[in-house]
């Protein structure tokens, strides 16, 4: 549901609204922080699940059907790496252990809504090949080639190859590691950052979020860099969505 600033601050006290709106530049957010707060009007109740009710949601997870236990079954003995995230923010898998390198603050609270997601974890395969030093419009067109190919090869399964939010890499990255103790974006994968869809703000030119550089001991990196950034570290990884049926 579309909202602007006049719906989500309805009803909301002025006192309240000017503590919780500081160094906040989108509506969705906005709504994120007066939520956390308990103070979001009762008709955006259904949107982003809360960061606080995440453990509740994962204690309830209704279990893979069998369609969707198949796909997932196929994918691994194609090679891919399936995890379910759980909508965890980057920040509040340090108190998993999870450390970073850097994380830039603007990014620490990002939240994606809880999914099934796979990846190619083979280094050799991680990234879309070509996809590094050349700029985001070509990469994108790479990656509608993929997709196509991934169509051809999983044709009616329902599953969507897109480009991954931050905190879904943040914490794929991190169950893969506790899973393998392979670091993804570490020594093996070059040290190599993969661009991401998320976004400083929605305002033209925004930067957008970029994740890699798991560098051992010091952790994973994810800043914002300029969306017209071309680099040599700088690809572009897939992630595949699977459908909860």
């Amino acid at each position: 549901m579309a909202m602007n600033y006049k719906e989500a601050t309805s009803g909301v006290p002025k006192e309240e609204l000017i503590k919780y709106s500081k160094g906040i530049a989108r509506v969705d957010e906005l709504v994120d922080s007066l939520r956390r707060q308990d103070l979001l009007p009762e008709r955006f109740s259904t949107q982003k699940p809360q960061v606080a009710k995440v453990a509740k949601a994962e204690a309830v997870r209704i279990p893979l059907s069998a369609e969707t236990q198949r796909l997932v079954e196929r994918l691994r003995r194609d090679g891919l790496a399936v995890y379910q995230t759980e909508g965890k923010t980057p920040i509040q898998l340090t108190s998993e252990g999870m450390k970073y390198w850097f994380l830039n603050p603007a990014l620490e609270d990002r939240v994606s809504e809880p999914a099934l997601l796979a990846f190619r974890p083979n280094p050799q395969d991680f990234f879309l090949k070509g996809s590094q030093n050349i700029p985001w419009d070509t990469q994108v067109e790479l990656l509608d080639e993929e997709i196509q190919r991934f169509e051809r090869q999983y044709p009616d399964s329902g599953m969507v190859m897109r480009v991954g939010h931050l905190p879904e890499w943040t914490e794929l990255s991190w169950k893969h590691f506790q899973a393998t103790k392979v670091r993804p974006f570490g020594r093996d994968f070059g040290f190599n950052h993969t661009w991401t869809d998320t976004y400083e703000n929605e305002r033209p030119g925004a930067r957008r979020a970029d994740v890699g550089r798991w560098d051992g001991a010091h952790g994973l990196s994810a800043d914002l860099w300029g969306p017209d950034d071309v680099l040599p570290d700088l690809g572009l990884a897939p992630l595949v969505e699977i459908p909860q049926k």
